[in-house]
């Protein structure tokens, strides 16, 4: 058993539908168990090093997945990968993880669902939302101060496929967290930016 860990606190996650998608269509014969870490700050919490351990006895196959973050945000890519090797080497152990987007450069597991979307056949719906984000930021009270909120990139993603016209069966994988990653009207797993993770988990899967 193949034993993934990811930052998601529950299965009914799209990081998760994300990945399953993923795994079905490039993967179809490796038997995976997901681990919910609930943020990447729990990852050298006792309870998921133990589970690692547990897994590694038996030699089954451990892998970690999470975002490489933001500057912004206080880390990005190399900040957080030299977090990572120095808290293993303090709990004495060693697995494979991989940041998001690409194990190489800062972002998310959002970036690469974006990469995914398709933005030439819903081009209308992107231009518009690009100018609803314009018109959203463009708000300011009297001292200059923006008063709402710009949507995040996770909110952008959850609008372009909620505007898609579904029929009740999307409608209700859409209403568990499923973002429909395998209709491939909206969604394109052949894109080269998911390489990098193709990669990854083809090294690393039993």
């Amino acid at each position: 058993m193949n034993n993934i860990f990811i930052e998601a606190k529950h299965e009914k996650t799209a990081e998760c539908f994300f990945l399953k998608a993923i795994l079905n269509r490039f993967f179809p014969d490796k038997e995976v168990s997901f681990i919910f870490m609930d943020g990447i700050g729990n990852l050298f919490k006792e309870s998921i090093l133990n589970q690692i351990s547990q897994a590694q006895i038996i030699n089954d196959p451990v892998l970690v997945l999470a975002d490489a973050d933001t500057e912004v945000k206080g880390w990005g890519y190399e900040k957080r990968r030299k977090s990572i090797e120095t808290e293993m080497h303090n709990a004495d152990i060693v697995f494979p993880f991989f940041l998001y987007p690409n194990n190489h450069d800062n972002g998310d597991v959002e970036d690469l669902m974006e990469a995914t979307a398709l933005h030439d056949t819903h081009k209308i719906f992107f231009d518009c939302f690009e100018d609803y984000e314009k018109c959203i930021k463009g708000v300011k009270d009297a001292t200059g101060t923006a008063i709402y909120n710009s949507p995040n990139l996770k909110g952008k993603l959850h609008t372009y496929i909620s505007a898609q016209k579904l029929n009740k069966k999307c409608r209700d994988r859409l209403g568990s967290g499923d973002w429909l990653f395998d209709r491939t009207e909206y969604w394109d797993l052949d894109v080269v930016e998911l390489q990098a993770l193709k990669d990854f988990l083809a090294e690393n899967l039993k």
